[in-house]
């Protein structure tokens, strides 16, 4: 990892295998209307579809046409398949290479100022690394901290989100740690513990620990009260800041504020997330981050419009990407976040295959699951997947979206695949 003095800040980042194997365990927790015929006339075995498709739409292509479908032209909720999506626009907007950054400030009377701009895994081990970058820079004693979340200003919590305990509902901020959501137990004697090793105990953890049963939780903050003048999202942040500051040697005084430098004042330092775009979408992938998902999202917004990153900024630079990069999906697609938890979410099966079409350089950051690249997508009454079926030469588009009471998206994409893989051997 390397730093630099300003006035040129450079930009840090570090490889920890612990970190990011921690990573993968937090994310873990979370954890037309009229059928389309191919040349060869309607799919066999359509009589089983029926028997599992009582509301849904699906289409399959092969060399990029459509070889057989139903109700591709349907709009349908996507659910988290809608990830594809969010995914694309990051990868072509922010760029594969991009790391997310959080600068550092100290002024001449040691008070530190932490600047956010959404990295998404801003964790307990980042804070560590800037914990002790300063202690290398001789910073001995932290006279106050003052959190800068100003590149995200959000009309509202997530589209979608109950706010609920669970850390699917987390917020999205440009200065949240450990996914925004508080690791913790609470023992049979009614102590509080730290939930995972990295991450101390904190003051917050005490507070929502309250009236709850033994056990472990991971909890979205906002999902509590707030007390006093700001939210529980930088109480947080403030909180395992100055615990680690403290852990590292730190003397630090003066509490924390929510606030921006003062104009002029030059970085200590320039923090680089330890992982790419790339790496990013693959973890949001593979484990349906909504936290990531909706980082990614809002940040796209903010590079092509501007800080601070919205909501609606995010979803103009959506119109834009399919305005000019995937025309004729833009009529089949509707979205209003970038998790796909929100139920306004809409896309048709036609649509989808269209996106899959631009992203398939980036398919190997799907799951994959035999021969089969897939992302799936589930809300109460919705069973989506979208992926790419892989034959020795290629990879060809599928979308199967579900908006009904079973639960049959297993057994459609078997028999999905069973005739795809007999038109492949027709051919």
């Amino acid at each position: 990892m390397h730093f630099a003095v300003s006035p040129r800040p450079t930009r840090n980042r570090t490889g920890s295998k612990a970190a990011a194997g921690r990573i993968l365990l937090l994310l873990s927790i979370w954890c037309a209307l009229l059928p389309v015929a191919s040349a060869a006339g309607a799919p066999p075995a359509a009589e089983n579809l029926e028997r599992y498709i009582s509301n849904g739409g699906y289409g399959v292509e092969m060399n990029g046409k459509v070889i057989f479908a139903d109700n591709l032209h349907t709009p349908f909720i996507p659910a988290s398949t809608l990830k594809v999506l969010t995914s694309l626009m990051a990868l072509e907007i922010l760029g594969p290479e991009y790391r997310f950054a959080t600068t550092v400030y100290v002024d001449n009377t040691n008070v530190l100022y932490l600047r956010g701009e959404g990295d998404p895994l801003f964790t307990s081990e980042t804070i560590t690394t800037i914990a002790r970058e300063l202690k290398k820079r001789g910073i001995a004693k932290i006279d106050g901290i003052v959190l800068d979340d100003s590149a995200f200003a959000l009309e509202t919590p997530p589209p979608g989100s109950d706010n609920s305990h669970n850390p699917y509902d987390a917020h999205s901020s440009a200065l949240a740690v450990n996914f925004n959501s508080l690791p913790f137990m609470v023992t049979a004697l009614g102590t509080v513990r730290p939930g995972e090793k990295q991450t101390p105990l904190l003051p917050i953890m005490k507070t929502m620990a309250r009236g709850l049963y033994s056990g472990t939780y991971r909890l979205n903050v906002e999902a509590f009260a707030a007390h006093g003048d700001i939210s529980n999202t930088l109480r947080y942040t403030g909180e395992l800041l100055t615990a680690l500051l403290q852990e590292n040697h730190l003397i630090v005084t003066g509490g924390f504020s929510r606030g921006r430098p003062p104009s002029g004042l030059k970085p200590l330092f320039v923090y680089e997330s330890e992982k790419t775009v790339t790496e990013l979408v693959r973890l949001c992938l593979h484990y349906s981050s909504n936290f990531i998902a909706n980082q990614l999202y809002l940040s796209s917004g903010r590079r092509l419009y501007g800080s601070p990153a919205t909501w609606e900024k995010a979803r103009r630079m959506t119109h834009e990407f399919l305005k000019r990069r995937l025309p004729t999906a833009m009529a089949g697609i509707r979205m209003v976040d970038g998790s796909g938890l929100s139920a306004d979410n809409s896309m048709t099966a036609s649509a989808m295959l269209e996106v899959l079409q631009r992203f398939a350089p980036y398919a190997h950051l799907l799951k994959k699951q035999q021969q089969i690249y897939v992302k799936s997508g589930t809300l109460t009454g919705v069973y989506c997947y979208a992926g790419y079926f892989e034959t020795a030469h290629r990879l060809d588009a599928f979308a199967l979206f579900l908006n009904q009471p079973g639960n049959t998206r297993k057994k459609t994409l078997v028999l999905l695949e069973k005739q795809y893989r007999q038109r492949v051997q027709e051919r």
